[in-house]
């Protein structure tokens, strides 16, 4: 082991997740301005949209990278293993933590005992999650990925995305002053940030439009310049992954479904985090399972298919390790996933004043979801090391 090489590509990955962390901030911002004031998208629409591609870029551009600049299968390998971590990552880690800041902390200095989550967000999100999962468990199945097979995960995205459209027309009001009011305290606390401050924390609408309020325009203006630096910063994560690797001496698969995911991540967790504590726990939520389904279907679709039309089919049997590894995760996806879903579905339920089923989710579902990645890391911890630890420990 290269404790060296090891150190510093874990150092690199911790940069990243401070750049990433930030651009996406700035994304978030001027996503969030175009989803409640231009697109006046209702509640559960919103986060998972608009809200999950800003979180799920870094999946998409590590995943491009890794395939595309490597041109690698192994890099292949672990750009599956960084959407499918980052999967496992947002389903159960993002939901546990917002569920237990909120009945832990309270929302806005009121106590919480439970979270109510529209019947309805779960069932969409969740159901459209598992028929992008059943589709890539089939692909995997093959020892060949097809260019066809990336546009097929695209078009269940579609699918999905001109589901949720429909809901543009019923966009909801309700909480807009009551948002706007939270976003004009959270402008206060920002005009005492400097030069300095701004540059480092990225902050795009104060470097060019000097902190004024967004218009359109000027929104996919700062979504612009935070994509292109989260694509440039995604390229040294994708570096950090395969370096990493090399220092542990293992498949990239195994240090992408860590690592990688983990920074990929970020942004899911921190927008989720802010929603769940204005209250918004519908795009808490939906959020985290929108990007799963933009992870699955764009993040992995679009560079297979862009890979498959331009240099041939993916051969999953040439991979390090790819073949069996990929079994064993898509076994564990769908294991995984079912699990959370029930989670969330077999809760106490009552009714709002509009008659939807609301789930009234505690404090242990909270523990159970954090507890799930706990394992799953463990798990694929001893897979790494081919399970020598824990022979030494029973020893």
């Amino acid at each position: 082991m290269d404790y060296f090489q090891l150190m510093i590509s874990i150092g690199i990955i911790g940069v990243t997740m401070y750049v990433i962390k930030y651009a996406c901030d700035s994304f978030g911002d001027a996503s969030e301005h175009l989803g409640k004031k231009v697109y006046k998208m209702k509640p559960g629409v919103r986060g998972a949209t608009i809200e999950a591609v800003a979180s799920s870029l870094p999946e998409l551009f590590t995943t491009t990278f890794l395939l595309f600049v490597f041109n690698d299968l192994d890099g292949f390998s672990a750009g599956i293993a960084t959407c499918a971590g980052s999967a496992v990552f947002n389903a159960a880690v993002i939901p546990g933590i917002c569920i237990l800041a909120v009945t832990i902390k309270g929302v806005k200095g009121k106590p919480v005992a439970r979270v109510s989550l529209r019947r309805s967000t779960i069932l969409r999100d969740g159901l459209f999650f598992l028929l992008a999962e059943i589709a890539l468990i089939y692909f995997l199945g093959n020892t060949v990925l097809t260019w066809w097979m990336g546009a097929a995960l695209i078009g269940i995205y579609s699918i999905y995305f001109g589901y949720l459209m429909r809901s543009f027309s019923n966009g909801n009001n309700e909480n807009f002053e009551e948002e706007e009011e939270d976003e004009e305290e959270e402008d206060v606390g920002d005009e005492g940030k400097g030069f300095i401050g701004k540059l480092v924390t990225f902050d795009f609408n104060e470097l060019i439009f000097g902190g004024r309020e967004f218009t359109a325009g000027s929104a996919w203006v700062v979504l612009l310049c935070a994509t292109a630096l989260i694509a440039g910063t995604c390229y040294y994560l994708a570096e950090a992954v395969i370096m990493s690797a090399k220092a542990l001496g293992v498949p990239a698969y195994f240090t992408a479904v860590i690592f990688g995911a983990a920074a990929t991540s970020v942004p899911d967790t921190f927008i989720s985090y802010n929603n769940a504590m204005k209250g918004d726990y519908d795009d808490a939520v939906s959020n985290a399972v929108g990007s799963n389904i933009f992870d699955i279907c764009v993040a992995l679709g679009l560079p297979l298919m862009a890979y498959g039309l331009i240099y041939g089919d993916v051969n999953l049997a040439g991979v390090d390790g790819g073949s069996a590894n990929v079994q064993e995760l898509r076994i564990a996806l769908i294991i995984i996933t079912l699990l959370i879903l029930g989670l969330f579905l077999i809760n106490k339920t009552t009714e709002n004043e509009d008659g939807e089923t609301l789930l009234n989710v505690g404090k242990d579902r909270g523990w159970i979801l954090s507890s799930i990645y706990i394992f799953w890391t463990l798990f694929i911890i001893g897979r790494a090391s081919e399970w020598q630890w824990l022979e030494s420990v029973l020893s």
